[in-house]
């Protein structure tokens, strides 16, 4: 070919496909099998195509963009979850443009939003009073809601069942022997922090467990206020024997709050949270933990909003909601035997 630039023609020949295929390759269409896609996307590369971002979208009138929200995106769990949200795109040939809804402001946020600068969006910080998730919902761009839920939301949501990884968590301490149990979460705000702590009292309540509101805390998901909450805690006459903290970050915080009284964990105190983020792991914290299936999440919730790009122009079918399951990690913050009744 030459110095030509390569038509669509020329990369089906090479590509031993149709020019309809390498057209949805190019419109990223979920209608392409996985090896079809690698066989084209390979032959693209070494012709160093690239296709006329501004013609493209004239043309099929999508930009190969998707616009993700996120807040608290220095937290362990949610640059964890932009990292693989960003490789997912990468891998299908999409453009991720981030807003950190902590920063922008609402009315610049608005602004992107009714003016469809993307194919898609993804939110991974919905909250009960946020509107923008309904705002997007609204401008007809597909939008997934990620990691968190929203009562009544009129689109696809995909996370993990956190009533039930919490609920599974409590009867562990439970069936240890724990009694005396201190709950340390968030304002009642997101859904995480509301399914959580609902699992974890129902555990408690099946088994016959109070859980007094003199071992409950709440503040907002850092470090600094799971320390503050554990010293809390523990200073009390008959302080808990179990700790759950709502998140890891709140768990850490805790364990670190214990050590600051000389607590002993576990031998003093058992310690658990929920997401397993990787410093979990780490020997420092070594935290029992509910893991959060991020990876499913993300992979789960981008082809759904694969899909719905793909139906924009036909019926749309009805909004899903997707749950994956979340498992009980046991680490050396609680220990393996049964405590001692007293």
């Amino acid at each position: 070919m030459g110095n030509r630039i390569p038509t669509s023609r020329d990369l089906a020949r090479l590509a031993g496909v149709s020019q309809s295929t390498v057209s949805r390759v190019l419109t990223n269409s979920p209608r392409v099998n996985a090896e079809t896609r690698a066989r084209v996307l390979k032959v693209l590369e070494e012709a160093n195509y690239t296709p006329h971002a501004l013609a493209r979208a004239m043309k099929t009138g999508r930009t190969g963009s998707i616009g993700v929200f996120m807040s608290r995106v220095t937290s362990p769990f949610h640059s964890t979850m932009l990292d693989l949200i960003g490789r997912r795109l990468s891998e299908l040939g999409l453009q991720m443009i981030l807003w950190n809804v902590e920063h922008d402001p609402q009315e610049t946020v608005r602004q992107v939003i009714h003016q469809r600068l993307v194919d898609g969006f993804v939110f991974t910080s919905a909250t009960f009073s946020s509107e923008l998730h309904t705002l997007a919902l609204a401008s007809g761009t597909p939008t997934v809601l990620l990691h968190r839920g929203v009562d009544d939301f009129g689109g696809d949501q995909v996370l993990g069942d956190n009533w039930q990884g919490a609920y599974d968590l409590g009867r562990y301490l439970v069936r240890a022997g724990h009694t005396e149990i201190g709950l340390v979460t968030s304002p009642i705000s997101v859904s995480t922090a509301r399914d959580r702590e609902q699992g974890f009292r129902a555990a408690l309540a099946d088994a016959g467990v109070r859980l007094p509101q003199r071992n409950v805390r709440r503040g907002p998901f850092n470090h600094a206020d799971g320390h503050r909450s554990a010293r809390s805690l523990l200073a009390r006459k008959s302080p808990p024997t179990a700790i759950f903290a709502v998140t890891d970050m709140l768990g850490f915080g805790v364990l670190d709050g214990a050590r600051s009284l000389g607590v002993g964990v576990p031998d003093d105190l058992w310690v658990a949270a929920f997401d397993n983020t990787d410093m979990a792991s780490w020997e420092a914290f070594d935290l029992t933990t509910v893991d959060q299936p991020v990876q499913g999440i993300v992979e789960a919730g981008i082809e759904r909003l694969r899909h719905r790009i793909a139906e924009s122009s036909s019926e749309p079918t009805a909004p899903t909601i997707t749950k994956l399951p979340c498992e009980l990690v046991v680490r050396g913050s609680t220990a393996h035997t049964p405590v001692e009744r007293t």
